[in-house]
């Protein structure tokens, strides 16, 4: 388990990390949200030991971040955005040469290779790789210590759809093999997509944490989503509008709802009970 209590980072008169306290369950996939500066960089560069805590203290698997920061580092790996590898190399020789660092096991070797689906590139050039298997190359390299714990830093930014999955599944294998993931991103689907738990911070603050699927499920429960095909129409109907085709509705005015829509021959694409998707909720929190 990581447990982060009170943390404070100050970088001369800016708090980065403002008392900060979250914990990440072993085994479980946590989604760390921030708009850009509300601290998640430097909170990642302090649990890899890359930045010193000025207040408050660490614990990851009962050790000591200040004390214990050389064995944390041996049972942890970062994921960074920016992809840390040698494009004149080849995917073996980039893996081989990482793996001497480390003095990876041929089994940590081996699951890094299957997990993000290298073994048809081996023989290639990393720099003629396609973004997405770069990505995984980067993320493959991170495996080779045989972590306890992976921080994934934004991972999938730049890459095409069909690559953002490939990614997002091996992700989502890692809490069969145990291995604990804190996942940052700017994509709220993604988070939606593969994290148990969720935390939103802002100007260095805790807002909220939560069991993803308690905060979306267990506010504005009587609240109902009409999505309907766009109509010129609607915006005259006196209904509420999220937006140019969603309706917000209690489920009281449901059925009177659905019988303007049908007198003015809207057509419905789906109706969702008691949930809100967490790009809304995340602005709502952070406003």
């Amino acid at each position: 388990m990581l447990q982060v209590r009170n943390v404070t980072k100050i970088y001369g008169d800016v708090k980065a990390l403002d008392s900060l306290s979250l914990s990440v369950k072993t085994g479980s996939v946590f989604g760390l949200l921030g708009v850009n500066g509300a601290g998640k960089t430097t909170l990642l560069s302090i649990l890899n030991g890359l930045v010193s805590i000025d207040e408050g203290e660490i614990e990851l698997f009962g050790l000591d971040i200040k004390k214990d920061i050389k064995e944390i580092n041996t049972i942890s790996s970062i994921i960074p955005q920016h992809l840390a590898f040698y494009e004149n190399l080849s995917v073996k020789e980039n893996i081989n040469f990482f793996a001497s660092l480390q003095n990876a096991s041929k089994n940590a070797i081996s699951n890094a290779i299957e997990i993000n689906s290298l073994e048809a590139l081996y023989k290639q050039r990393a720099s003629t790789l396609s973004g997405g298997q770069k990505r995984r190359l980067n993320i493959a390299i991170g495996l080779l210590n045989d972590p306890k714990i992976i921080y994934f830093d934004e991972p999938t930014v730049g890459i095409d759809p069909r690559s953002r999955n490939e990614i997002l599944d091996s992700i989502s294998n890692y809490k069969k093999l145990g291995i604990t993931v804190v996942y940052t991103s700017h994509y709220m689907n993604e988070i939606e997509r593969i994290c148990d738990t969720v935390a939103i911070i802002d100007a260095g603050a805790l807002v909220k944490q939560a069991n993803l699927d308690d905060l979306l499920s267990n506010r504005d429960s009587d609240k109902v989503l009409v999505e309907t095909i766009f109509n010129e129409k609607l915006t005259s109907l006196g209904l509420r509008l999220l937006d140019k085709t969603t309706i917000e509705s209690s489920q009281k005015e449901l059925t009177q709802v659905l019988q303007i829509l049908e007198l003015n021959k809207i057509f419905i694409k789906q109706i969702r009970y008691g949930s809100s998707n967490l790009e809304k909720y995340f602005l709502e929190v952070t406003a």
